[in-house]
């Protein structure tokens, strides 16, 4: 293997350092712009992160240097990560939260028409409940008193009443007959 070949190998790990880095500079904006990240989201991230990077990691490592692996390479990945922290994470950061800030404003005003009519079909569907329930307590209050009413003619058929009252010289009266009978 000659000296220019590792020289070049050694220059593209270092630029794939500054991509790692990029795509750590995401993650880390994410991070930042989101105040209160939950723990579980951080995890999925870093999950994230590490498949992104084990994945390019490995198609970089085939595609440029066949079948050797050495110890160059990874010193110079950790490298290039190293002078890009210092060099342009920082403008990088503040061009992802830039890009993060017009993305999310963008699509909430293209929402707000969501929202108007999601509001409106709510208060439309809220009515409509609303309606229905009150159609549906008076009709079993309707169905109740009907029961009630039937239920109080049938006592008083059983009974050999009338109207179901009885007035208090028709209760005296009976009294005096069982009285009389017993």
């Amino acid at each position: 293997m000659s000296v220019v070949k590792q020289f070049n190998d050694f220059i593209f790990f270092i630029l794939l350092g500054i991509i790692i880095s990029c795509i750590f500079d995401i993650f880390r904006t994410l991070r930042k712009v989101r105040k209160k990240n939950s723990i579980y989201v951080v995890m999925i991230q870093d999950v994230i992160f590490f498949v992104i990077i084990t994945i390019l990691t490995a198609i970089y490592m085939i595609n440029v240097i066949d079948d050797r692996i050495r110890l160059y390479m990874f010193l110079a990945m950790g490298i290039g990560v190293a002078i890009s922290r210092k060099i342009i994470s920082k403008s990088l950061i503040k061009i992802y939260s830039a890009i993060y800030y017009t993305v999310s404003n963008c699509v909430k005003f293209l929402c707000v028409p969501l929202e108007l009519w999601k509001s409106v079909i709510c208060k439309i569907i809220k009515k409509v409940i609303k309606k229905c329930c009150k159609l549906f307590s008076l009709m079993i209050n309707l169905k109740c008193k009907l029961l009630s009413i039937f239920n109080k003619k049938n006592n008083f058929r059983r009974r050999g009443l009338k109207n179901g009252k009885e007035s208090r010289n028709e209760r005296k009266k009976k009294n005096k007959k069982e009285k009389k009978v017993s």
